[in-house]
């Protein structure tokens, strides 16, 4: 009987949510990094945005490619969702440079490997990190998706 009203109880008054985490609230750890001053909290510059092509929608993928993405896990995301819930922006060297993909994995996005997917919400905060080359990650990646879209 205890089960059962311990089940009813959370049933009625319980809250099942779950937040995503808003990287770099505080910034003081990355200030030191491409000697560059951040100020808290982190958001994406503008300028980035605009030469990324980012439309300013709910959730933003930033992928970061490279040779071992995996087009099947992407498709997973596609099927996922509709297109006017997300949108994906591709980011390679050879689009960029060098020079300017190299600064923006390390000195904007703050890409760590293996991650080469991040998640941006519509206030250009980063909400995750993710590796295209793993089902478990990829999976994460639709739950926060899914999440932040109905939330947010």
């Amino acid at each position: 009987m205890l089960p059962g009203l311990i089940f009813i109880f959370l049933k009625r008054f319980g809250k099942n949510e779950f937040a995503i985490p808003v990287y770099y609230q505080h910034v003081d750890s990355l200030n030191s990094i491409c000697g560059t001053t951040y100020r808290a909290p982190y958001t994406l510059p503008d300028s980035v945005l605009r030469k990324s092509g980012w439309k300013y929608t709910s959730a933003t993928l930033f992928i970061f490619n490279d040779a071992d993405q995996n087009n099947d896990e992407f498709n997973r995301i596609a099927e996922s969702f509709t297109n006017t819930e997300y949108e994906t922006v591709e980011i390679t060297d050879q689009r960029l440079g060098e020079a300017t993909y190299t600064r923006w994995t390390s000195c904007v996005f703050f890409i760590v490997p293996p991650w080469n997917v991040v998640l941006v919400d519509d206030q250009k905060r980063i909400r995750g990190y993710y590796s295209a080359r793993s089902r478990d990650e990829i999976d994460r990646l639709i739950l926060e998706m899914t999440i932040l879209l109905q939330k947010y």
